[in-house]
């Protein structure tokens, strides 16, 4: 545990356990069928856990993250973990990770990032980070949003989020990849703007509710 200048205290999860990490390996976020089986809520840190569940041979296991607390029941608050193997970090009761995320077909692959705090719901703050990244790097906001994609979730030594993103340098060789670091105080700011600027969308193929800011490729400066 560390805590910074502001008091915060700050928790990660340096490495997903290797059961863990194997069985989330192949997940998807198809709805569950009546033959799949769910195994009971395993806490992690600052009141989340995950549920796996098996899906199918086709499909293979999937996990979601849960928020418990101080709550009898753990609510369900993203519906797959990513396949990536970054860590989940933490500050008091949220959790900030790098989760895949369906596309409109409910197909994954394409990561998201995703902060939650306790029940949620959550918000995908891809763009918002992006954004960032890109006035650092002095490239193209609306072109970085169409050829940009969340690659690497770390922690650093002094208790900032590192973000890495990856970039097709075939169709748009003068955006780079872009990396940028960002401090917890930076991410509670982006959550107010989301809040308060964001729109309301759903996981595809499932119930869960989550929060994000319409950037519009075709105007990156909203």
């Amino acid at each position: 545990m560390k805590t910074d200048k502001h008091g915060l205290k700050t928790e990660i999860k340096l490495f997903i356990p290797l059961l863990f990490a194997f069985l989330v390996l192949t997940q998807g976020c198809e709805p569950k069928s009546s033959s799949s089986k769910e195994s009971s809520f395993s806490p992690m840190q600052n009141g989340f856990g995950v549920v796996v569940h098996e899906i199918g041979i086709d499909s293979g296991p999937g996990a979601k993250l849960y928020y418990k607390g101080t709550n009898e029941e753990p609510v369900l608050v993203w519906p797959c973990i990513g396949t990536h193997g970054d860590p989940l970090l933490y500050t008091n009761d949220i959790v900030f990770l790098l989760a895949d995320k369906p596309d409109g077909q409910g197909r994954t692959g394409g990561g998201a990032l995703i902060v939650v705090q306790g029940t949620g719901p959550a918000m995908d703050i891809t763009g918002n980070v992006l954004k960032i990244a890109v006035e650092q790097a002095h490239v193209d906001f609306k072109i970085a949003l169409q050829v940009c994609w969340p690659d690497i979730l770390t922690r650093t030594q002094d208790n900032k989020l590192e973000i890495i993103y990856g970039a097709s340098s075939v169709d748009h060789p003068e955006i780079p990849r872009l990396k940028v670091q960002i401090t917890w105080e930076q991410v509670f700011a982006i959550m107010q703007d989301v809040k308060n600027n964001g729109k309301t969308n759903k996981v595809v193929n499932t119930d869960v509710l989550y929060l994000q800011k319409d950037y519009d490729s075709t105007n990156g400066s909203k």
